[in-house]
């Protein structure tokens, strides 16, 4: 099945490099977690990239460690790496799920990155995982997250291979309320820049949905239902993940994660006929994609 040119959700400009992460952790990660390159290339062709790009983006994302290449004859299949399916699981919770603390105890946990024995360039890697991680900085050196998972991260940070860990501790802010009214973690956890992205995916889907997204045909479905994810993790990963308490009054994204699971589940079905007709594969039971949203 040759997919078509797809609904115009997104410019031109958009990274052909991210645009596979997002094909990969949404429609690659639920059959397996492996895809011939043929099968890419038909896949990706709704967004307009030519092959070279494609194969360039595939050897960028070889090399910086995410997946990894097989070749069987004259056909190359790419798969992800053991680092990279469980930093997939982890963006899997955060940008299908509710992320913030149910039954929260106020409780939060702190790494000290200032008192670690680096090695050139790892004090860089430590602190991009710690972002990817919902972590912030408060102060200079010191990242909280809003989840008692001290143990948790200590395991997350091993993942880095460092020469020496950082330490980890459980804590509580004794005036919570004031850190929120003064706007110091709004400030520490950068809710303009996660506020920012969730209002321009209002803007660009809040006109989709209803009879017409519901009856797309497949390639169109499978573009949108990418576009969708790829824009909402945007905004989902740079969105801490405060609990309520910790939040503005209104906070647009809860709002916005309601929307994109609507869309999200009207288009699913048939956005999986485009990839069953592609690859031959499809999800079944999986649980990974059945829990998207639930």
């Amino acid at each position: 099945m040759r997919l078509k040119p797809a609904p115009h959700t997104w410019s031109g400009s958009t990274s052909a490099r991210s645009v596979l992460v997002t094909v990969f952790g949404d429609s690659v990660v639920p059959i397996g977690g492996e895809v011939w390159l043929g099968h890419l290339f038909e896949l990706v062709e709704t967004f307009g990239y030519s092959e070279r790009l494609i194969r360039t983006s595939m050897y960028r994302l070889v090399s910086e460690g995410w997946l990894e290449s097989e070749r069987v004859g004259r056909r190359s299949r790419y798969r992800l790496t053991d680092f990279a399916v469980d930093e997939f699981a982890s963006a899997e919770q955060r940008i299908y799920h509710h992320q913030a603390p149910v039954g929260w105890n106020r409780k939060w946990t702190v790494v000290f990155t200032g008192t670690t024995a680096t090695e050139p360039g790892d004090h860089p890697r430590l602190v991009d995982h710690l972002r990817w991680h919902g972590f912030a900085e408060i102060s200079d050196d010191v990242w909280v997250l809003p989840e008692d998972e001290a143990g948790t991260t200590s395991r997350l940070l091993e993942r880095l291979d460092l020469q020496a860990a950082p330490p980890t501790a459980s804590a509580e802010f004794t005036d919570l309320e004031h850190l929120v009214s003064s706007g110091v973690l709004g400030s520490s956890f950068s809710l303009d820049e996660a506020e920012t992205a969730y209002r321009t995916f209002e803007g660009t889907y809040r006109h989709y949905g209803g009879k017409a997204v519901r009856s797309l045909e497949p390639q169109a479905a499978f573009a949108l239902r990418t576009m969708i994810v790829h824009d909402l993790r945007r905004a989902r990963l740079v969105d801490p993940a405060l609990p309520s308490a910790a939040l503005p009054v209104d906070w647009i994204g809860s709002t916005v994660f309601n929307m994109a699971g609507e869309l999200y589940l009207d288009v699913t079905d048939a956005a999986w006929a485009a990839v069953a007709g592609v690859t031959g594969q499809a999800p079944g039971d999986n649980d990974v994609a059945a829990n998207r949203f639930a």
